[in-house]
């Protein structure tokens, strides 16, 4: 196989850094590849610098009996593509390390690889692949971790990365070839990004709020809404020192808690999500965490444990693009109208495009509803708190009396106007810390204990 399967491109919106290489350059790169392969064999090496200094040894040694001189620049990147060829992941190396890319699309041979920018949205890049068997030998590297190869006789692969990215990727006879990479922040959302996202001040004083009390939330939205990564955030509410059980088919959520326990969902030992939510029953969580609610199963565990009454809230993750569309979603897989009640509180969290001030449209996420769902007469009312505005790009609230809020006052013995009272106090203190503080989870966790 042609071991420098990429080409690079005079064009292209996101430039990769990657030397043009000449014909002679890529004889002797292959030359090099080939020697390397030979040397390690079935070893693996585990350390990327003991690979670099591996390959530019072989370089140095096939230059000098071959009677080449080289420069110094161009000995870097000759070293550089040999070790992208050989040990690495190709141009995808690059992108991987790049924390503002959120989707990095391959789309067949001879077409250029394509990046999800986070405030760009999709870009074309300055590479492309041109050999089919240099880009599946890197699919193949990248889920080695698991155990696993994409083959004609395997042409469907998703894998996680040693980074946690998600990779999945197709071949023939399911595509030409298409590899997708779906990446998460390496740093979790703070709440003071969640106020770009739409979170008014006095919106998460008030989850502040529900996250301190026992309350089951449910997150959804659509495609890339950014659930996962609010629900990182949110959980900044939540206090340290309790025991969080993290339930998840691909590993993103990261909480800043030391005790947490971690499972994940494993189709090839007939490990499904249903399970894990089972078995978290039986492990004293202060809290259980669902990543990803799919399946009729996976929603009515969700339900039996929020109904169970077994941690101090159960938080799941959820598609549908509206409030909605998720009690339809609920409804459609057999969640009867009185286990709505166990589900305390819905945010529904939305990608799409807005017009900017130029008149171009422009990729934006945004909390749109944070709602109750109320059974009454065999059915479900959705009882909006906030509601997302347009004009103001946040999100107000609404006259609607809240039950979460009536439920806190009760098990306080205090009036719901003291409760009130409280949301705006956390309110202004958001509002003073949120440019001044350093650390905000600790400033939190310092007001929740009267510091």
């Amino acid at each position: 196989m042609a071991w420098i399967g990429w080409k690079v491109l005079d064009t292209g919106q996101y430039k990769i850094p990657l030397q043009k290489l000449s014909n002679d350059e890529i004889a002797v790169i292959d030359e090099v590849c080939k020697e390397f392969s030979d040397t390690v064999k079935d070893e693996i090496i585990e350390n990327g610098t003991a690979a670099k200094e591996l390959v530019s040894k072989l370089l140095i040694q096939n230059l000098n009996r071959n009677g080449i001189k080289a420069e110094e620049d161009q000995l870097r990147y000759l070293a550089d593509a040999a070790y992208l060829a050989t040990y690495a992941f190709g141009p995808i190396t690059y992108l991987l390390e790049d924390d503002n890319l959120e989707e990095i699309a391959v789309i067949g041979l001879d077409n250029p690889i394509f990046v999800f920018h986070r405030e760009k949205g999709w870009l074309d890049t300055n590479v492309m692949f041109t050999e089919r068997e240099a880009l599946i030998d890197i699919i193949n590297k990248m889920s080695r971790g698991i155990g696993r190869r994409i083959t004609l006789q395997n042409p469907r692969l998703n894998a996680v990365l040693p980074d946690g990215s998600r990779l999945h990727a197709t071949i023939e006879p399911v595509s030409d070839l298409e590899l997708t990479i779906r990446k998460f922040k390496k740093s979790p959302l703070t709440i003071r990004e969640l106020i770009r996202t739409g979170y008014s001040y006095d919106l998460l004083a008030f989850l502040w709020t529900v996250f301190q009390n026992d309350k089951n939330v449910i997150i959804c939205g659509n495609t890339a809404a950014g659930k996962t990564t609010t629900l990182n955030a949110l959980f900044s509410f939540v206090p340290a020192n309790e025991r969080i059980i993290l339930l998840e088919e691909t590993p993103e959520i990261m909480i800043p808690h030391k005790h947490q326990i971690k499972m994940k969902t494993n189709p090839q030992l007939g490990i499904e999500m249903k399970d894990l939510i089972e078995d978290s029953l039986r492990m004293r969580p202060d809290r259980v965490i669902i990543g990803e609610v799919r399946s009729k199963e996976e929603i009515l565990a969700m339900i039996e444990s929020m109904n169970a009454g077994q941690a101090r809230g159960c938080y799941a993750t959820m598609h549908a693009h509206s409030a909605k569309e998720l009690v339809s979603r609920l409804r459609y897989n057999e969640v009867m109208p009185s286990d709505f009640n166990a589900i305390d509180l819905v945010i529904v969290q939305r990608r799409f495009l807005k017009f900017n001030g130029g008149g171009k449209v422009q990729e934006t996420r945004k909390v749109v509803e944070v709602c109750e769902l109320v059974e009454s007469r065999g059915g479900i009312v959705i009882k909006h708190l906030f509601l997302y505005d347009p004009k103001k790009d946040t999100v107000v609230r609404t006259p609607a009396k809240s039950r979460i809020i009536e439920e806190i006052a009760f098990a306080n013995g205090v009036d719901e106007s003291k409760i009130y009272e409280e949301i705006a106090r956390r309110s202004n203190y958001l509002k003073n810390i949120i440019t001044k503080s350093r650390d905000i989870q600790q400033d939190i966790v310092s007001y929740s204990s009267g510091k």
